[in-house]
This record gives C-alpha cells, sequence and structure tokens, in this order.
C-alpha cells in the first residue's frame, strides 16, 4: 500500500506501466495489483481533475436536496458521477457521509467541507480557486 500512494503521489494516478512495474516488484500478478487499486477509494487508474467534487448522497443530504445538487452539477460540467472533465479541470463523484450533517447538503472539493451548498456557492468557490491558481 506505500508504494501505491507513493507512486499516485508523484504521478497522479496508477497507469498500466505502474501496475506492470509494481506486480513485478513484489512479485506479484497484474491482476493482485490491480485488486488493490479498485478496492480502495483512494487509488486511481486514471488521472483526475483539479478540483474533484464528492457530493455527499446521506440521508441528511437527500432531505435537502443534494440529489437535485448533483444533477444540476452533472449538467453544468456535462459529466456523469465517476467521470473527469475533458481538460482535468474537474472530476465529480458522490460520497455517502461526509460528517457535516447539521449544514446539509455538503461537498467536499479536494480538502475543502462546504456545507449548505448550492450550485451557485459552488461554482463560486471553484471561480476563486481558478483565480487563485492562476496568480500564484
Amino acid at each position: 500500500m506505500p508504494a501505491l500512494h507513493a507512486v499516485q503521489k508523484e504521478l497522479g494516478h496508477l497507469d498500466n506501466e505502474c501496475i506492470k512495474t509494481l506486480a513485478k516488484s513484489f512479485n506479484i500478478s497484474n491482476a493482485e495489483v490491480i485488486d488493490v487499486i479498485t478496492y480502495y477509494d483512494d487509488f486511481r487508474l486514471e488521472k483526475e481533475g483539479q478540483f474533484i467534487i464528492k457530493v455527499c448522497q446521506a440521508e441528511a443530504c437527500q432531505s435537502l436536496g443534494c440529489r437535485t445538487l448533483l444533477d444540476t452539477l452533472k449538467s453544468h460540467f456535462e459529466l456523469d458521477i465517476g467521470q473527469t472533465s475533458n481538460d482535468h479541470s474537474v472530476t465529480l463523484k458522490e460520497v455517502f457521509c461526509l460528517g457535516n450533517c447539521a449544514l446539509s447538503p455538503s461537498v467536499m472539493i479536494n480538502e475543502d467541507v462546504i456545507g449548505r451548498a448550492s450550485s451557485e456557492k459552488i461554482l463560486a468557490y471553484l471561480s476563486e480557486k481558478q483565480n487563485i491558481s492562476h496568480n500564484d
């Protein structure tokens, strides 16, 4: 697991070449490496977006419109759950609890949790973060 984390941290994902190298290094099959990668949500076979948007789908968030929020974001970014935009700016995911039930619906963008989330709030956040990264 530490080797998978190290490679992914360096490259952003674990491609076929990495899988072959890791399998050979640990004297296991490619399938065994892939089994570990696909079992854990932290590992990725494809490069994700600069912004990973995770929309909570737990009960508290459902009662306050998370499904509508997710549908709006899917439409806005023209993505389905688990997809990454062609320019690798956004990856859209669903999760099942961010531990922020009192401020539902909740969304996590990278490491930041946004409570009482709306599509407007999410898009404003992304716009602000993109301006900051372009000014660095």
